[in-house]
């Protein structure tokens, strides 16, 4: 022992001997100036806080009880007095969490604390719980829950004189090692504690830094707090820690050295809320944000370097969500420069290398060039190499490589070759890449976001074609059902595409009730995406991400002979666009009436949102917690919930929905009535590869001049496949028979309602058809008044600008001025969008002849072409028109289904379903300008008074028409009617 070791053992000895006869003041002041000296041991820095904290002395207790715990993190009386300092510090969370460590781990006091603060320890875990419960959430698997997110403003200066805080000082320069030490530790160990200690001092050492350092503080702070966002994926914590970042930004003079430093993590940390949200402004301000940090002047090279790499990935995310490819190409000749300028010594070398081996699987995917391919393998493998075992990064580098393995293997295929890749000597791809991606869900604990993305590849990598001899037993579906379960930091959105994958899996298997337990879950996470801060693009982006997964719990189970829980699941997981907005509609009336305490505040926070307020997290957590109060009445309990299947017969009132699907393995149609027990028909002749291709071949047709030489050979596939095996079990006796089709998936994108071959009799002649997107629109529908009087609104554009000229739409607009001479449509100039939806909301019968944009990519920014601009879906569908009976919509496609976006039906004919229209015709593809005329000329004739006969007129019409063109089935068969 060296002399100065001795003489700092020889002072702990006597301070120990003075603090056990309760001579606090001098115990701390002889054991202070060795702790200038830095002595660590735990038992040590816990004499001395001990002795500060029973000399009154708060502060200054707080860095050596922190610095006890940190060295020694089993010491139990260091943990108890740590808990009770920083709940009087205005910490009390993680004030509460170090009481019940303490009480875990034996410190008698602890106990009779937590009690009288109404908590308990979890005796698994050592972490709070409260009284009577036996476990904490983590423990029982329930996402953990944190409280109301801290003041934006901490620095202690602010608070108020008789706060004894404000008096306060602390060493903050030294929290904010401790801090960097714990999160340095979480880095190697994976203790999400040490997250939460580091956040208790960095929070400190932010609270009471001086101007000058705070910014640099606030940074750290924000930065740890993104780190509990990655490990917990709490929404609050991202938003704190932009706020961090934000003020930081606010607090930093324009030319301070940290600047760049300060605005890559402002960008980095948008950026983690954008993959958490999906709201493009987020993507947009981290990109902004990142390239002054790019421009902003550094003397140190590494920090320019990582805000080139962070901008660089965020290019690439924006191209994958708006699909320009310039993004792509200039993320990857910026993470090419990167990496060159990256020594291979540098701790984040193998991440860059990672991060660029997928970008060029990225283009390799959109462009097919196997140079791309070629770059990304050899490049993922040296990432692989670079990283050590029990890295927390290893699990994401060998996803990454398992990710190029699997695309090897699917361009191994399409050029003709099984087993093999270009290069010397044989490889099997697809079995290195179920290794990889295996070797990554294996490595990932518990709770890890991107445990949900690893699944999702590992079991896309048993479905491609080749895989089937590797093909996993139920236990291991199970194992990794369990660990799905157990993804609590993914995202909602990231976890329902892994439990759409893993059903796919189970269904393909025949491991239906497993298929059907994981698409069940899966199903009821889609509602729980996150629409904070997000507009309607942004929305329908991440509800499009699981998609499919309607469709395949509707398979499993109907593979199990449960027809109405498919319909409930199809229900649940599809159109929740649609019933977000329905839920704004809602009328409030019985609400306002039994609970006006509850309903005026309630119809106040969802006019706020709806004005556009929605970034602001305050209203979003106001809504949901009048929405919780509002179910703890009775009346009320399922207040804004999902109506239940047998609530939802009243939509089949008068007929028979026919809700008809197609999956990887089966196809099935389940026919509804108003009553009695639904009817499952297997459709076995109906596959999914044959739905894609008639599908594409559609698609190419619609958007071809002139005549679709294949309409009359799909027509005929519709009816051997889909509808005739509906009209056989339903029988055609008695003339045409009521239905209403609700397809799922691609099947929305046909015409099932003119099925048959040229000649005989289909489903013209079988059925009177309408089709609904869900079963809550159509029974929305019912329950709007069927009469009320007709104020017409004609709106025609003969011309606009930069479009070719419709002739017939002037003709229709005369025509039915004829009809209604009291009411002057709106032509050319006047039909503006400021007056048409004016107009609008004031019309129970409206008609547009103009141009209308269905915009595949984005279905949100669909809508009709006015003289001044575009009325688009979300503007018509917020209208809510009272006693609105029929639309008519003759314009090009509006009644089209986006291919990516297909199971949430937004297109113009929804949207005026939405706006309260009880009836509403459109269009499945472009119509011609002539025979849209006609068609409208037709039915408006067949059509005596009451809008109720719009499904009737619109079938008549058809057959009239198809008499007219027997052999243009792409002309007749285009129009639809919506409604009840």
């Amino acid at each position: 022992m060296t002399s100065e070791s001795a003489r700092v053992e020889a002072l702990f000895e006597r301070g120990k001997e003075l603090f056990l006869r309760g001579r606090y003041q001098e115990a701390a002041h002889l054991l202070t100036p060795a702790d200038g000296a830095g002595p660590a041991a735990a038992g040590y820095q816990f004499v001395l806080g001990a002795s500060r904290w029973n000399s009154d002395d708060t502060a200054g207790a707080l860095y050596p009880l922190a610095l006890c715990v940190y060295v020694d993190p089993r010491h139990a009386g260091g943990h108890f007095a740590l808990g009770v300092a920083l709940r009087t510090l205005g910490q009390p969370e993680q004030g509460t969490v170090h009481l019940a460590r303490a009480a875990h781990l034996g410190n008698p006091q602890a106990p009779e604390l937590l009690r009288e603060l109404g908590m308990a320890h979890c005796e698994r875990c050592g972490g709070p719980v409260a009284l009577q419960a036996t476990r904490c959430e983590g423990c029982a698997g329930i996402p953990r829950a944190i409280g109301t997110p801290r003041s934006r403003t901490w620095p202690w200066p602010h608070l108020r004189p008789d706060d004894a805080r404000a008096r306060l000082t602390l060493p903050y320069e030294r929290l904010a090692d401790l801090g960097r030490g714990h999160l340095s530790r979480y880095a190697r160990e994976g203790d999400p504690r040490d997250i939460d200690s580091a956040l208790a001092c960095l929070e400190l050492a932010a609270a009471t830094a001086s101007a000058p350092d705070r910014p640099a503080r606030l940074t750290e702070l924000g930065s740890a707090y993104r780190r509990r966002f990655a490990c917990h994926g709490l929404p609050a914590d991202i938003d704190h820690a932009i706020d961090c970042h934000e003020q930081a930004l606010d607090l930093a003079a324009p030319d301070a050295p940290e600047q760049v430093y300060i605005l890559a993590n402002l960008g980095v940390a948008l950026g983690a809320r954008h993959e958490s949200t999906r709201a493009a402004a987020d993507l947009e301000r981290a990109i902004a944000f990142l390239e002054r940090a790019m421009a902003a002047p550094t003397e140190d090279p590494d920090e320019h370097l990582a805000a080139v790499a962070s901008a660089a990935l965020f290019y690439q995310r924006r191209c994958r969500e708006s699909g320009d490819q310039a993004d792509l190409d200039r993320s990857i000749a910026l993470q090419e420069t990167v990496v060159e300028a990256t020594p291979p010594g540098h701790h984040r070398y193998s991440g860059r290398m990672a991060n660029l081996s997928v970008a060029y699987l990225d283009r390799y995917e959109r462009r097919g060039d196997l140079t791309d391919l070629r770059r990304a393998l050899p490049l993922a493998s040296r990432a692989v190499a670079a990283t050590p075992q029990g890295s927390p990064a290893l699990p994401i580098r060998l996803a990454a490589r398992g990710g190029a393995w699997l695309q090897l293997h699917l361009a191994a295929r399409a050029g003709g070759r099984r087993d093999d890749a270009p290069g010397p000597g044989p490889v099997r791809p697809l079995d290195r890449a179920i290794e990889d991606l295996r070797r990554a869900l294996d490595a990932a604990p518990d709770g890890e976001p991107h445990v949900a993305d690893f699944l999702a590849e590992l079991v896309r990598a048993h479905l491609v074609p080749g895989a089937r001899h590797m093909a996993p037993g139920r236990r291991t579906l199970e194992a990794w059902e369990a660990r799905l379960g157990a993804a609590h930091g993914a995202t909602p959105s990231m976890r329902a595409v892994a439990g759409r994958n893993l059903g796919v899996l189970a269904n393909t298997l025949g491991e239906y009730d497993l298929a059907a337990r994981v698409l069940d879950a899966a199903v009821a996470l889609t509602p729980a995406v996150p629409l904070r801060g997000t507009d309607w693009a942004d929305q329908e982006r991440r509800f499009g991400e699981p998609r499919g997964l309607a469709s395949q719990a509707f398979a499993a189970h109907c593979a199990r002979g449960e027809p109405l829980q498919a319909v409930q699941q199809a229900e649940l997981g599809r159109g929740i666009q649609l019933a977000t907005v329905l839920d704004a509609h809602d009328d409030l009336t019985e609400l306002e009436r039994e609970l006006p305490e509850l309903a005026r505040p309630f119809r106040q926070v969802r006019k706020e949102l709806a004005a556009g307020s929605a970034a602001e997290a305050a209203l979003w957590e106001r809504y949901g917690r009048l929405v919780a109060r509002i179910r703890e009445h009775p009346r009320f309990t399922r207040f804004l919930k999902p109506p239940r299947v047998e609530e939802l017969r009243r939509a089949a009132a008068g007929g028979t929905v026919v809700v008809v699907n197609s999956a990887r393995n089966r196809a099935d149609a389940v026919l509804i009535g108003p009553e009695g027990e639904a009817r499952h028909v297997p459709l076995p002749e109906l596959s999914a590869d044959n739905v894609e291709a008639h599908s594409e071949a559609l698609a190419r047709s619609a958007h071809a001049e002139g005549r679709d030489p294949g309409m009359a050979d799909r027509l005929g596939w519709l009816w051997d496949t889909v509808v005739g095996p509906v009209a056989q079990t339903l029988g055609t006796d008695g003339g045409p028979r009521r239905v209403w089709w609700l397809p799922i998936g691609l099947l929305g994108l046909f015409p099932l309602h003119a099925a048959g071959h040229p000649g005989r009799p289909g489903a013209l002649d079988a059925f009177v058809s309408s089709y609904t997107p869900t079963l809550r629109l159509l029974a929305h529908a019912h329950d709007h008044p069927p009469a009320a009087p007709r104020r017409q609104l004609t709106v025609a554009l003969p011309s606009t600008a930069g479009l070719p000229g419709l002739p017939g739409a002037l003709a229709e607009a005369l025509d039915l001025h004829s009809r209604h001479p009291d009411q002057p449509p709106l032509l050319n100039e006047d039909a503006t969008t400021s007056r048409v939806a004016t107009a609008l909301s004031a019309s129970t019968w409206v008609h547009f002849a103009c141009h209308a944009l269905a915009d595949h990519a984005a279905p949100s920014r669909s809508g009709l072409r006015l003289n001044d601009g575009m009325l688009t879906i979300p503007e018509i569908s917020r209208l809510a028109v009272p006693d609105a009976q029929l639309a008519y919509l003759s314009a090009c496609s509006t009644g089209h289904r986006s291919p990516e976006y297909v199971d949430e039906s937004l297109n113009l004919a929804s949207a005026f379903q939405l706006a309260g229209f009880r009836h509403v015709i459109a269009s499945l593809w472009p119509l011609g300008d002539t025979f849209g005329a006609k068609a409208a000329r037709t039915f408006y004739a067949e059509l005596s008074i009451s809008a109720d006969e719009a499904p009737t007129a619109l079938h008549h019409t058809t057959l009239t028409l198809r008499n007219h063109y027997p052999t243009r089935p792409d002309l007749w068969s285009s129009l639809i009617h919506s409604g009840p």
